[in-house]
């Protein structure tokens, strides 16, 4: 094997978070997400795993570079149980696409933690797609998406949609559409800068725990509860509206659109919204911003923050502090998973 260095990005949902949960997609007419690749990248470096005798076979060893975190099994299908959590979901990518082991992984994120900018898929993703060419078995991207959502939905016992791994893998503009047999990926012609101006984000400092909040909505969406159910139908029309506006290069119709959907979602369940992302939301709208809407499952994590048009109003940066929010840079890249050879 080799020693490889892959980077992927993380994602800001725009529009339609939730209905890519299976199997809710396939329960509306339309079910479109989208969102876009943000430059917050996961790293991750697979090299063979050497010890006093040259590189060592069967072993493996996986390390957290943020947590720091190190741990050495006996083989990859070690039980991720033994193992600290911040290193779990990287010795299931090893099992899933590296089983015979003899190597290490050794990653890093930018993200914060709980983010809900789909932190820890983008890093599974990473580290599977890098494990693939380190050991001189690449697989398309579509094969390790559907693997990636695979493993993090055994590891997490929870529900989990498959937006969270795209844009990390193919980059830009995506619009996401669930159909009966796969995904429907369409990249859509945005101009990410001029997005980007419009865009910003906002870590509120309380980690969000979407497999919690995800059940949530699901259970009451099966159930039937009014409330779930129509604000799931509306977030697939404004999501399926946001995709037209941007195919159509009409960035203020789809911009609106956004901030429409957040607040849908705020009274699709309880806990979507905090008390903290509510006060944030009241800042920005009185400082001349257009609206927010918060990032992933919510509860806590990342608000996007929309601007009117491309001109930061004068007091939306105090108004930012003054709600205790941590300003995120709003970096959008046509790039996704990316490869470097011995970095």
């Amino acid at each position: 094997m080799r020693t490889v260095v892959g980077r992927a990005p993380v994602r800001i949902d725009l529009a339609g978070g939730t209905i890519d949960l299976w199997p809710i997609p396939h329960t509306l007419p339309e079910a479109t997400t989208v969102n876009v690749a943000l430059d917050l990248p996961a790293v991750v470096r697979v090299e063979p795993l050497a010890g006093a005798g040259g590189t060592v076979k069967g072993e493996v060893e996986v390390e957290s570079l943020d947590a720091k975190v190190r741990a050495r099994v006996a083989s990859a299908a070690a039980d991720p149980a033994t193992v600290d959590p911040s290193v779990r979901l990287l010795l299931r990518a090893v099992a899933a696409i590296a089983p015979e082991g003899g190597l290490a992984v050794r990653a890093s994120t930018t993200s914060p933690q709980g983010a809900g900018l789909g932190g820890s898929s983008a890093l599974l993703a990473c580290a599977m797609a890098t494990l693939g060419h380190a050991v001189g078995r690449p697989r398309p991207l579509e094969d390790v998406r559907r693997l990636a959502q695979d493993v993090e939905t055994a590891m997490l016992r929870a529900p989990t949609g498959y937006q969270d791994y795209y844009p990390p893998l193919f980059g830009g503009c995506l619009a996401l559409t669930g159909r009966i047999g796969g995904v429907a990926v369409e990249p859509l012609p945005v101009d990410l800068a001029a997005l980007g101006r419009r865009l910003r984000l906002v870590y509120t400092g309380v980690p969000h725990h979407s497999g919690i909040t995800n059940w949530g909505v699901m259970r009451a969406y099966f159930d039937g509860e009014a409330r779930t159910v129509d604000a799931l139908a509306e977030i697939a029309d404004v999501s399926a509206r946001v995709a037209r506006a941007l195919r159509a290069g009409d960035l203020d119709a789809a911009l609106a659109l956004v901030v429409a959907e957040g607040a849908i979602r705020v009274r699709m369940a309880p806990g979507v919204s905090t008390p903290e992302i509510a006060a944030l939301d009241a800042a920005v709208r009185a400082a001349g911003a257009l609206g927010t809407k918060v990032c992933g499952a919510g509860g806590g994590g990342c608000v996007l923050v929309v601007l009117r048009d491309d001109r930061e109003p004068p007091g939306l940066a105090s108004a930012l502090r003054s709600a205790g929010g941590r300003p995120i840079d709003v970096r959008l890249v046509p790039q996704g998973f990316a490869l470097a050879e011995g970095a």
